[in-house]
């Protein structure tokens, strides 16, 4: 038996520990592996998406998955009320999403009213105008059907949303198990030129940079960015053994942060901290042109 233990803190912070780990036991030769959780204290979505993915990714290679439970019981507790442990019996089945989140789903398609659900935490804490809710909606979905069109991942994509009432902020993460950025684009003769991942990251926010014709192809992120500006926001975005860090804050000391991972990650992770401690309401240009907000 392969037994894979995590840190006390599931955050993005500690992306590099936790993807090496997860790496390690898809690669195992061992049948048996045991997520060994009874450390852990705090969680994060990021974390959420990414350890249930890598379990089930597991499963589906044939191996039997098992794991020890925190024995925190916060931890515990939110673990379970956000679906974490159902993964088991389906993702996310028979949880349901409440005004601070929104449970762990594992989707295969887009489904607009879980997208409803994301929306829905933001809303308790931020005020957006019926516009921007809408675009942060379309946004949200064009970024899920990117990744059903272009990852080529057999298992579809993890996602949950969780406001932090008392940091004042709202975050969101979307990972899934597929080839990653890099690879993507670099099936595009458009794209052919691409050196590396951090490169192919730094592109995909580009409006329109997609292999798909539709109308609205390429502009989940590059909408997503565009709100996170004004709301002085970050996103992270996560792909083969590429991490590039965007910091909106003003008083952050850099806006930009490029790092290679020590363990290629197969797939992408897109992790959104959306601030919600300030009092202003959100609109966009067409609804409210006295006021350039989005």
């Amino acid at each position: 038996m392969n037994i894979i233990k995590f840190p006390a803190f599931l955050t993005i912070r500690y992306a590099n520990c936790l993807i090496q780990r997860c790496e390690k036991a898809l690669l195992s030769e061992d049948k048996e592996i045991l997520f060994d959780f009874s450390a852990c204290s705090f969680s994060e979505p990021f974390a959420i998406t990414l350890l249930v993915g890598a379990m089930l990714f597991a499963i589906n290679r044939g191996k039997k998955v098992t794991y020890y439970s925190s024995k925190n019981k916060n931890l515990e507790d939110y673990l379970n009320r956000i679906g974490f442990y159902a993964w088991g019996k389906g993702t996310g089945m028979g949880i349901k999403s409440s005004a601070q989140q929104a449970e762990l789903k594992h989707l295969n398609a887009v489904e607009p009213l879980y997208t409803d659900n994301i929306i829905a935490v933001l809303q308790s804490i931020l005020t957006l105008s019926h516009g921007v809710r809408d675009s942060l909606h379309l946004s949200l979905n064009e970024l899920m059907t990117n990744t059903f069109d272009h990852s080529q991942t057999p298992m579809g994509c993890f996602v949950c949303a969780q406001a932090y009432k008392g940091r004042g902020t709202v975050n969101i993460c979307l990972t899934d198990f597929g080839i990653g950025i890099f690879k993507s684009l670099a099936l595009s003769s458009k794209y052919s030129n691409l050196k590396n991942s951090i490169e192919a990251i730094e592109l995909s926010i580009q409006e329109g940079v997609s292999s798909r014709k539709e109308r609205l192809a390429g502009l989940g992120l590059t909408h997503i960015h565009r709100f996170l500006k004004v709301n002085e926001g970050q996103i992270d975005i996560i792909s083969g053994d590429g991490w590039v860090h965007w910091n909106y804050k003003k008083e952050a000391v850099k806006q930009l942060i490029r790092k290679k991972l020590k363990t290629e990650f197969d797939g992408t992770i897109v992790n959104i901290i959306a601030r919600a401690d300030g009092e202003g309401l959100y609109f966009l240009k067409s609804e409210n042109p006295e006021e350039d907000i989005f």
